[in-house]
């Protein structure tokens, strides 16, 4: 199903762009979200008129993401868990834990905005936050053995 981005997403296009996605992620997820409109020939044709609206409201959005951004840039974050002698966890991080550290700190970040490969050891490791488009911060993960 073609549709409309009304915001940037950040694995399908920016806000304003025509995308081709899954009829059941369309329906299901986008389009009650008010994420994207339908494609269609009328749609198609407003597309120029509501293009001030959608640029307005991407802008609120980046704004937004600067402020949480400018919140949590160079954060260190330690994490205590259980491990093996050689350093190796028995588990491990994944972006819901530190999703769920933030918002202990009183930031709301969805989980999907953390960049991160599971961190399986212990160590410092370097976690890239994508807010929205552009905006990215980076926090540190201290990971130490039990």
């Amino acid at each position: 199903m073609e549709i409309i981005l009304l915001e940037s997403l950040n694995n399908l296009g920016k806000a304003g762009d025509i995308v081709t996605v899954k009829d059941g992620y369309a329906n299901n997820f986008l389009i009650p979200e008010k994420k994207a409109i339908v494609a269609n020939k009328k749609n198609r044709d407003d597309l120029d008129g509501r293009m001030a609206e959608i640029n307005a409201n991407n802008l609120k959005k980046i704004e937004e993401a600067q402020s949480i951004k400018s919140k949590i840039e160079g954060l260190e974050i330690n994490i205590i868990n259980e491990a093996n002698d050689q350093g190796v966890l028995y588990g491990a991080i994944t972006q819901r834990q530190i999703t769920d550290i933030l918002r202990a700190k009183g930031v709301e970040i969805n989980p999907d905005m953390v960049i991160l490969n599971p961190i399986k050891s212990i160590g410092e490791f370097d976690v890239t936050i994508r807010h929205y488009e552009e905006v990215e911060s980076k926090i540190k993960v201290i990971v130490t053995k039990k």
